[in-house]
């Protein structure tokens, strides 16, 4: 099986499952650096980016709170579980009335029982097989010798090299969550302390430009050619 279908099975057994339970309103499977897996057809990438980006925050705090498997938001007009399977998130956003023995059946049998069927198939793809696409922690540069560089940890950079079969990557794209986009050249972090952190080093002119700060994340992909 490849790693496009691999992905079609999980966003077909979400979509099925939001068509047998209309109380779940929008589904998703994120990683814990915000990579999105698999999600629904009816949820927009929108709501999804946002609601990732607003939970990245308690994902990076997990182990100081023991540990994270799940999460219930009750809000006013439903709730949102989410669920630790294996290394990745499963979101499920439903309304007040929906059947709570329904959706433990959904994060801890369906969706469980479908990764392990594909599992014995194929091994799991990482998300960045599925896409490029990453969401990346701001750590704004300044000085007089800064230039006009953005800095990525050269492991991402291989990783992109191996998915595109490029010989190396020279140029990314980021975008902000206001809108924001810009092309940039980009090279290795060159601080052994930000290095593997889910981290993106980006001069202060590039900052007020994307209207973004340190600490808030951005979408970046290699640019394509």
């Amino acid at each position: 099986m490849s790693q496009n279908a691999y992905a079609d099975v999980l966003n077909n057994a979400l979509t099925e499952i939001h068509k047998i339970c209309p109380d779940i309103s929008r589904s998703f499977i994120f990683t814990r650096d915000g990579t999105i897996f698999a999600g629904d057809s009816e949820t927009a990438e929108e709501t999804v980016e946002k609601t990732v980006h607003s939970f990245q925050s308690i994902v990076e705090k997990e182990d100081m709170i023991g540990g994270l498997r799940a999460l219930i938001i009750d809000g006013e007009n439903g709730k949102v579980h989410i669920s630790c399977i294996k290394d990745m998130y499963l979101t499920l956003a439903a309304s007040k009335n929906a059947d709570a023995t329904f959706l433990q059946a959904i994060t801890h049998v369906i969706v469980p029982t479908v990764l392990k069927l594909l599992e014995s198939i194929t091994p799991t793809p990482t998300p960045l097989q599925l896409s490029p696409s990453k969401q990346l922690i701001v750590d704004a540069l300044s000085g007089f010798f800064v230039g006009d560089s953005v800095q990525i940890d050269l492991e991402i950079l291989k990783q992109w090299s191996e998915l595109l079969n490029r010989k190396s990557i020279g140029e990314v794209d980021i975008a902000s969550f206001s809108g924001k986009t810009t092309q940039c050249r980009v090279k290795e972090i060159n601080d052994p302390k930000l290095k593997e952190k889910g981290i993106i080093r980006i001069p202060e002119r590039i900052c007020k430009f994307l209207e973004v700060k340190k600490g808030e994340l951005v979408k970046v992909k290699p640019t394509e050619t």
